[in-house]
C-alpha cells in the first residue's frame, strides 16, 4: 500500500481505542507535507507509530507547544478539538529535532501484561523439566521488561494473586481449564536477551522512548511501563546488542549444556522476513538436538479467537499449540 494508504489503514485501526491518532492519522493521510517527512522513516519500522512517537517524545520531554493540550499523557484536561492544525504546526516547527528519532528509531513496545500468559508458560515448561531451573532467552526484548516477569505481581481474579511487589498485572480467564499456577514462580538460572537495538531503562532518553511507543489515551498501559521500568531498573537485565537469529546460537553456547533452556518472543517474529523465520527455525531445531530445549513464539492467531495472539510451543521435539490470549493480555484462554 503507499504511504498514505498506511496512515489510513492505521487510522481505522485506532477507532475506539485512540481518538486522538485516529485524527492524526487522517491528516497526515491528505497532507504532502507530512507525508514526506515521514518518508525519512526507514521501511518496515511501522511508519505511523514512529512518526507518531517521535512527536511524543518530544511532548513528554517537557517541549512547550499547544499541541501538548491534546495529548491525556502530557495535561489532565486534553482538548477535544481537531489537533491536526497544531500537530502540523509543531512538526514544521521542530523538524529538525524530529529527523534524528525517525531515521534512526524503532517500533520497540514491551507490552508487560503479556507476562499473563508468559508466567503460566514458564510454570508449563518447569513442570516438563521436572522443576530444574530454566535458563531463559528473549528474541527482541527491547528494554528487556519481560524478562523481570517474576518480579511483578499477578492477579488472575477468581484463578488467585501471586507474587509481591507494587507492579500489579491483572488479567482475566476465558477458558475452562485452568492454566498451571503454581505457589512459587518458577526458578530462573539466568536470563538474556538479545535485541538488534536494545533500550536500556536506565538511561532517561530509552525509557522515554519506550512511554512515546505507548498510545497517549492508554493510561493503563502507562501505569504498567512506569511500575514496571522501576522493577528494570532496581534489576536490570542482561541485554545484548545483535540480530537475534544470528546471535542465537552463541548465546546458547554459553549456556551449560545440562541447563534447560527456554528461548521465547512476543512481538518480533512477525518483523522478520520469511528467510529470517526459517533460519531461526531451523537454528532452533538444530539447538534442541543437544539439549534439552523449548521454544514460546507469539503470533497473530488465525483460528477462532481470530484478533487474538496465539503463543505456540515447541517442546524440543515437535510444535504444539500451547495457549492464546488477545493482544497486551487483557484476557487469557489457556488451551493446554
Amino acid at each position: 500500500m503507499s504511504l498514505a494508504e498506511e496512515f489510513e489503514w492505521f487510522a481505522d485501526w485506532c477507532v475506539g481505542t485512540s481518538p486522538l491518532y485516529e485524527k492524526l492519522a487522517r491528516g497526515v493521510a491528505d497532507d504532502p507535507y507530512l507525508l514526506s517527512l515521514a518518508e525519512e522513516i526507514p521501511p518496515k519500522r511501522g511508519t505511523p507509530n514512529i512518526l507518531f512517537a517521535a512527536v511524543h517524545w518530544h511532548l513528554l520531554g517537557g517541549v512547550s507547544h499547544p499541541l501538548a493540550d491534546f495529548y491525556p499523557s502530557v495535561t489532565d484536561d486534553p482538548k477535544t478539538a481537531d489537533p491536526f492544525p497544531a500537530f502540523r504546526e509543531f512538526c514544521a516547527e521542530h523538524e529538525d529535532e524530529l529527523l534524528p528519532l525517525l531515521r534512526n528509531r524503532r517500533t520497540q513496545t514491551n507490552a508487560v501484561r503479556r507476562c499473563t500468559a508468559l508466567f503460566p508458560a514458564f510454570s508449563h515448561i518447569s513442570n516438563e523439566v521436572g522443576g530444574e531451573p530454566l535458563a531463559l532467552v528473549e528474541l527482541g526484548p527491547s528494554g528487556g521488561l519481560n524478562l523481570c516477569w517474576d518480579r511483578y505481581v499477578y492477579d488472575y481474579g477468581d484463578a488467585g494473586r501471586y507474587g509481591t511487589g507494587e507492579c500489579v498485572l491483572d488479567t482475566k480467564i476465558r477458558s475452562e481449564r485452568s492454566p498451571p499456577l503454581p505457589d512459587e514462580f518458577p526458578r530462573v538460572a539466568s536470563r538474556i536477551g538479545i535485541d538488534l537495538n536494545p533500550l536500556d531503562v536506565r538511561d532517561e532518553t530509552d525509557a522515554r522512548w519506550l512511554r512515546a511507543l505507548v498510545w497517549p489515551e492508554h493510561e493503563d498501559r502507562h501505569r504498567l511501563l512506569r511500575g514496571a521500568t522501576n522493577v528494570a531498573r532496581q534489576h536490570p537485565p542482561e541485554l545484548r546488542q545483535g540480530d537475534a537469529v544470528e546471535e542465537l546460537p552463541d548465546v546458547l553456547a554459553g549456556i551449560p549444556s545440562d541447563v534447560p533452556v527456554c528461548v521465547f518472543d512476543t512481538q518480533m517474529r512477525y518483523q522478520l522476513p520469511e528467510t529470517a523465520q526459517d533460519r531461526l527455525r531451523v537454528r532452533i531445531e538444530a539447538a534442541a538436538e543437544g539439549r534439552p530445549l523449548h521454544w514460546l513464539s507469539g503470533h497473530e492467531s488465525a483460528d477462532e479467537w481470530e484478533g487474538a495472539f496465539a503463543l505456540n510451543w515447541f517442546d524440543g521435539e515437535e510444535y504444539r499449540r500451547l495457549l492464546a490470549y488477545e493482544q497486551h493480555g487483557k484476557w487469557l484462554r489457556w488451551v493446554r
